[in-house]
């Protein structure tokens, strides 16, 4: 029966879990209400606000099966709360990974989770937020069972391979969570050298065989579907090592981690002093605790190699390509330096108590005002987001005023863009952290001939009663060039920036950009 087996659920399910779990949806709702009880839509969201997510092209096979239960809308509220639950549901399998026992640790890691920059990037994508937020709740799964006292190679496995049938770069998320494993496991007196050797061979073949499973399978589809894969991200070559680079991959990862936690370029900032301190605050204590547990120096070495591989498994993508622009709806794996700091709270090995009490204190109050911070970070955001929507759609109905007051453009169904206007090209704004997803420009973003998108487009269909098809590729190139033979256009607002042609209408938000 429902009710007994509801009950069962209940008793079996240990009470950190539960504390995890209710401390992510509450510091959830906290850090992101606004967002998922609004309709706040940035440039993609205007061209995704019904859409299969048919997205093979770019290797992100798993996509539309696991956004269809939710429905292919953009539905605020009920797509946001799918992505805190399962975000929250990814913070427990954490939990379990580490057999966190406390508390006041369980209720941390739910909170630094949710509220983490990354999960405020995904909810401005709004549209694909719950299959992104099962891609991490994937990744969790896929780490969590492979450090279980009898692992599950072939589950981990897949997990690995539909996580990034999801989203590609939630692979770093597993690879994190299994580094701090093993540096965790690494420092225990009993662990020996070997077993920590195979250990992390058997990882790196489960991660290994799980990447090739993905590919096998996405090489399959494009056959099937006659779709080839675009070139986006590196999508295009993967798994090849022709256009490999090392010196420039290191530099990406490099760049990708100092920009992260010490961004000082426009001045000292609270996030960035917060991580100078959160840094500080964990290096110091995981270096008393090797001074106490004195590993044998072989040991020591293997800690060593696996802290240096933090940065480059937190972007790991960078392998693949080297110019990959790692903005932050790619950076989810980067919780993981601050989960280091959490999992000290479980700890109360110094024979001083009064020290045993500081340390607990140090580590609850510094995650509590990073978590604090994140939220202030996730509300501005949207609240720069709100600013931006409201400033584009004034500039839309003006814009679709015109086009009505032009003579022929009554019988006209197709359109062409030319450029787009000015400040609308960046995608995200640096509070810092880089935030992916918002603007402090307008969202109606120039035509994406790569994914065939327009944005301008599909405002004025949804917004304006338009029913345009829009122009691009060669037809797009060869009715320019007539018309800068032809015609001299002027750049929106001025009084030619606007032209019909046949069945055409012609609009010039701005210079192309070449």
């Amino acid at each position: 029966m429902p009710e007994e087996m509801l009950k069962k659920i209940k008793n079996s399910v240990p009470i950190q879990w539960k504390v995890c779990f209710v401390s992510a949806f509450i510091m959830g709702l906290i850090a992101h209400l606004y967002k998922i009880t609004n309709w706040l839509p940035n440039w993609d969201s205007l061209v995704f606000r019904y859409d299969p997510q048919n997205m093979i092209s770019i290797g992100r096979w798993f996509l539309p099966i696991v956004c269809a239960p939710s429905s292919f809308y953009d539905l605020p509220w009920l797509t946001g709360l799918c992505a805190l639950l399962f975000h929250g549901l990814g913070a427990v399998c954490v939990c379990r990974m580490f057999r966190v026992r406390k508390h006041i640790t369980a209720a941390l890691i739910g909170a630094l989770v949710i509220t983490f920059p990354t999960v405020t990037s995904v909810l401005m994508y709004n549209y694909v937020a719950d299959g992104y937020a099962i891609a991490f709740l994937l990744s969790c799964m896929a780490a969590m069972f492979l450090v279980e006292e009898k692992p599950r190679y072939v589950v981990a496995g897949l997990c690995i391979t539909f996580s990034a049938g999801i989203y590609q770069a939630y692979v770093t998320v597993t690879v994190m969570l299994l580094l701090c494993h093993l540096i965790l496991d690494a420092m225990r007196k009993d662990t020996k050298f070997a077993h920590l050797m195979i250990k992390s061979l058997k990882f790196l073949a489960t991660g290994m065989i799980g990447m090739i499973l993905y590919y096998l399978i996405l090489m399959v589809l494009l056959k099937i579907t006659d779709t080839a894969l675009l070139d986006y991200q590196g999508v295009s070559n993967a798994l090849t090592i022709s256009g490999m680079n090392i010196y420039g991959a290191l530099y990406t990862i490099k760049c990708s981690f100092m920009d992260y936690f010490f961004d000082f370029s426009n001045g000292i900032s609270v996030f960035g002093a917060l991580n100078c301190m959160i840094v500080a605050v964990t290096v110091v204590m995981y270096l008393v605790d090797i001074i106490k547990q004195r590993p044998s120096f072989p040991k020591l070495l293997l800690i060593v190699f696996y802290v240096i591989c933090l940065p480059i498994g937190v972007s790991v993508l960078a392998l693949i390509n080297s110019e990959v622009d790692y903005h932050n709806l790619m950076k989810m794996g980067f919780f993981v330096f601050y989960l280091f700091l959490i999992l000290q709270y479980e700890k109360s090995d110094y024979k001083l108590p009064k020290l045993n009490v500081a340390k607990a204190w140090v580590i609850f109050g510094v995650i509590f005002i990073f978590v604090f911070h994140n939220i202030i970070i996730a509300n501005v955001s949207y609240h720069k987001l709100n600013m931006a929507y409201e400033k584009s759609y004034g500039t839309l109905i003006r814009i679709a005023d015109r086009i009505e007051q032009t003579e022929g453009a009554d019988a006209c169904n197709r359109i062409l863009v030319i450029g787009a206007l000015e400040n609308s090209e960046a995608y995200s704004v640096n509070l810092p952290p880089d935030m992916t997803g918002t603007t402090d420009g307008f969202i109606l973003r120039a035509d994406d001939e790569v994914v065939g998108q327009s944005v301008f487009c599909s405002a004025l269909n949804d917004y304006c009663g338009k029913n345009y098809t829009f122009l691009y590729g060669e037809e797009k190139k060869a009715l320019l060039e007539k018309v800068e033979k032809e015609t001299a256009l002027g750049i929106w607002p001025d009084s030619n920036s606007i032209l019909v042609i046949d069945d055409i209408i012609i609009i010039k938000l701005g210079n192309e950009m070449k």
